[in-house]
């Protein structure tokens, strides 16, 4: 059999925890030279740098996944993947509404840059994607089921951003069938 190895949880330029080193092509080459097959582009609460990290995959030996790092009210962290860029894109006008129009302050945060296939900036997001969405943890398995996606709480054993740091528990009845670890 097969090994196929993956990362379905990572960050771009977009995200206030990246840098602007982490451009599209340095993150889908670096996979590629790590052996990775399977590349989820998951940045916080926005999936709009999945168009060029996809379009870079369509000449190399790697599958990107279409995502995004959920924050929830509660200010869990949850990873959401979709089967199409087409159905990342409208749950990201979903997630963008549900973001506190906070504008980002690059200074402190830095850049949210959106890139094209050449690492061109194209854009900034001006809400500050750190913040916690008014998506609650009990609706995010069907609101991303709507849009034919899969998601899971996000590193359930860290300190923070985490269901157990923030909430204590786990329920059943939120409907997830997975966790990161």
């Amino acid at each position: 059999m097969e090994k196929v190895t993956y990362d379905l949880h990572t960050h771009s330029a977009l995200s206030p925890c990246g840098d602007n080193d982490m451009t599209v092509n340095n993150m889908v080459n670096m996979a590629v030279l790590n052996g990775i097959r399977y590349l989820a582009v998951t940045d916080h609460n926005s999936c709009k740098n999945c168009p060029a990290a996809m379009k870079v995959a369509e000449a190399l030996p790697i599958t990107v996944i279409p995502g995004m790092e959920l924050c929830t009210s509660e200010e869990v962290h949850v990873v959401c993947l979709f089967p199409t860029l087409e159905s990342a894109m409208d749950f990201d006008k979903v997630v963008h509404d549900a973001l506190p129009p906070i504008q980002n302050r690059p200074e402190i945060f830095g850049e949210q840059r959106v890139l094209n296939e050449l690492d061109e900036p194209v854009g900034e997001e001006p809400y500050l994607l750190i913040n916690a969405t008014s998506i609650s943890i009990e609706d995010v398995v069907p609101l991303v089921k709507q849009f034919g996606g899969v998601c899971w709480p996000a590193h359930i054993d860290k300190s923070s951003t985490s269901v157990f740091s923030n909430l204590g528990y786990f329920s059943p009845d939120w409907g997830f069938s997975i966790i990161e670890i």
